[in-house]
């Protein structure tokens, strides 16, 4: 496969179609076109985009939860289903590499948050479901068995990313490096309380790992949730202000954060600039020393049910 040196990245810091995955994938195809024309040829969406972020995931004890979770369950997708369909069309209509955070839905009803790595001929290169859910959205995430990460090597390079606060897992982090990651892809919501938190993360891994960091955020806004969704009546749940942004190895911002619009950032992703820090710190290399640390990663899958075949008739 023939890698790009240097070519644009773009991140599409737009509201999701909350709730309505037919009409997100095809705002998202819409991006994708938009971030093309630009000239991009990597295009990276927001945690759990399709079809939104579960802000209402800590109020439990309201009497509308249970029924926002049922909208929210229901607005779940199918990796091989008609909603990534027609982005995986899209990724290819314009030769594009495609990661976009899914609500994925299973045949047992778990939902997971996963990161669906979308190539530019349209195929579907893996996903990562995220493995550890923050607090409490653990009451609408079903955690993932973590045999899913991995790096995925494309025209832009090799790309692999984690969900949220995963970002703050050190092993998640070095493991990713050992995988050779030189685009993570840094998936969040929107919450204005994470600014600072994610500029300290994104700009740490881009150092420690040295690798470029596109982190994905979203906006939103109570006029952008369905009119008839329960817990529209408590709208500071609904208000996010993105803070998306690119930043080289090293830590350097070359894109964002960018705030309180919706908007599609660019950057031109220079893959060589990776040797630069890698030479002064390098966790898979230089700076390794497995004599002293070591880590211990279980990458088999984790089925809840094993099966065994039968016995064998004794007649």
């Amino acid at each position: 496969m023939l890698v790009q040196k240097s070519y644009v990245a773009a991140v599409v810091q737009w509201a999701p179609s909350f709730a309505n995955p037919q009409l997100g994938a095809e705002r998202a195809s819409d991006a994708i076109r938009q971030a093309a024309e630009a000239g991009a040829r990597l295009v990276v969406f927001p945690e759990a985009w399709l079809a939104g972020y579960p802000y209402f995931e800590d109020l439990s004890r309201h009497p509308d939860y249970m029924e926002a979770w049922r909208r929210f369950a229901r607005g779940a997708v199918a990796i091989d289903g008609p909603e990534i369909g027609v982005i995986a069309q899209s990724a290819s209509r314009h030769g594009v590499e495609v990661v976009i955070g899914v609500n994925e839905a299973s045949i047992s009803k778990a939902v997971y948050n996963t990161m669906v790595f979308i190539g530019s001929d349209g195929s579907i290169r893996g996903r990562h479901r995220k493995f550890m859910p923050t607090i409490t959205e653990k009451l609408v995430w079903t955690m993932g068995d973590g045999s899913d990460l991995d790096s995925h090597e494309t025209s832009c390079g090799r790309l692999g990313g984690l969900l949220c606060y995963e970002n703050h897992m050190s092993l998640a982090r070095f493991a990713c490096c050992t995988l050779g990651v030189e685009v993570h892809i840094s998936m969040w919501p929107g919450h204005g309380f994470l600014n600072s938190v994610i500029d300290a993360n994104v700009r740490q891994t881009a150092l420690e790992n040295a690798c470029f960091v596109i982190s994905a955020r979203e906006v939103m806004d109570p006029s952008l949730v369905p009119d008839d969704f329960p817990l529209l009546g408590e709208p500071a749940l609904w208000r996010a202000n993105g803070g998306s942004a690119i930043v080289a190895p090293g830590g350097e911002y070359l894109a964002g954060p960018e705030f309180e619009a919706e908007t599609i950032l660019t950057a031109t992703i220079e893959l060589d600039r990776i040797l630069d820090t890698k030479w002064w710190v390098n966790p898979d290399g230089n700076y390794a020393r497995p004599d002293v640390f070591q880590l211990l990663w279980n990458r088999n899958p984790k089925p809840n049910v094993i099966y065994q075949p039968g016995l064998p008739d004794e007649g």
